[in-house]
């Protein structure tokens, strides 16, 4: 219940960010002479992350942690984009980051970003609940029949925002090649919106196109800007089904289906397989990138962002994620830590982060 209520105001959150962007907590010191650290979390990192504030604020009394949760994406445009003060910035997909941050400069010409750590990981799963439409038929072999019903309800979080939204066009996709089935991702997703999500295939390798406007227009299809979203929907019976991060799914309660490795994003011993699927959107959301989403393993990415007021702050929270306690916190969040965590540029690495990774 006590994630659900957090849901529910950060999706009030959300909406009231679209509409004033420049409504974020700035960086700088707290009225009570405190620093304050600003972190962007992506939404699956909500239950770890609090915990985290929590014991961090602890350690560090003289340090006070905002938070703001949103769809990766979103974190991100955040930044760079919107321009707020945000010191950390973590992200469901680690690849976010050099795509967009690397490559998007600040006023002074430097990127938003120059390093990459990657602490954890996860896996698709299938959510549902006992009240879920064809929940006793569900089984291993017949679940992607079952979402596509029409009269089944499944909802998808926006994948203009949200990372596991790109993810669930990926994992259908691939479904298609493991259960040798066409269709599976057109008859679950694609046809159900005015312009239609569409996939071609050239040379082994399938590019699934987003529009530019997303509306769907049918009831089958339930459209929302994050999964956290959706989540509350399934708990409440106005969804049957979403495919979600396991970590949250097991965090809310919810009953969910194992998915095969094959589709779930989760084996890095498949990158090549999930390779063969690419996400691109067809319009430019960004002032001077074009995002394309490659099928990659599920990682987490985190950075500082370059233009942070409390960099020092910052290279202490990164620290307590990555320490014993801190991955301790996300194991009891049954959130899967990659061990060892890695960093793509730890050159760029601030001196205080630099021996994690010797």
């Amino acid at each position: 219940m006590k994630r659900l209520v957090l849901i529910c105001l950060l999706a009030s959150l959300l909406t009231g960010m679209a509409a004033c962007t420049n409504s974020s907590p700035s960086s700088g010191v707290t009225g009570t002479g405190k620093t304050k650290l600003v972190v962007f979390e992506a939404d699956s990192l909500m239950v770890p992350f609090s915990q985290v504030k929590k014991e961090f604020e602890q350690a560090n009394p003289d340090i006070q942690v905002e938070m703001q949760a949103h769809g990766s994406i979103q974190v991100i445009r955040q930044v760079t984009e919107l321009g707020q003060d945000v010191d950390v910035v973590a992200v469901a997909d680690y690849s976010l980051i050099p795509m967009l941050m690397y490559q998007t400069k600040m006023p002074d010409g430097k990127p938003y970003a120059s390093w990459d750590i990657m602490p954890a990981t996860n896996q698709l799963v299938l959510a549902y609940t006992s009240k879920s439409k064809y929940a006793s038929e569900l089984n291993a072999g017949n679940w992607y029949q079952i979402i596509a019903r029409p009269d089944v309800r499944f909802g998808f979080a926006d994948p203009r925002m949200d990372a596991v939204g790109y993810r669930n066009l990926m994992a259908l996709k691939l479904a298609e090649s493991y259960y040798h089935t066409g269709n599976i991702m057109d008859n679950t997703i694609g046809k159900y919106f005015s312009m239609p999500i569409t996939s071609n295939d050239i040379n082994g390798t399938s590019t699934i196109h987003i529009p530019e406007l997303l509306e769907p227009t049918d009831p089958h299809m339930v459209l929302r800007g994050a999964h956290m979203e959706l989540l509350a929907l399934l708990q409440s019976g106005d969804i049957d089904y979403t495919i979600d991060y396991k970590s949250t799914v097991i965090q809310d309660g919810l009953q969910y289906l194992e998915l095969p490795p094959e589709i779930n994003l989760s084996d890095a011993n498949l990158a090549q397989n999930y390779g063969k699927v690419v996400v691109k959107a067809d319009y430019q959301r960004f002032k001077t990138v074009n995002p394309v989403f490659q099928g990659l393993p599920i990682i987490y990415g985190m950075t500082i962002a370059n233009n942070s007021k409390n960099p020092g702050a910052a290279e202490k929270f990164i620290q307590f994620v990555l320490s014993a306690e801190g991955q301790s916190i996300f194991q009891n969040a049954n959130q899967p830590e990659l061990v060892p965590p890695r960093c793509d540029n730890i050159n760029a690495l601030p001196a205080s982060l630099k021996p994690l990774f010797r």
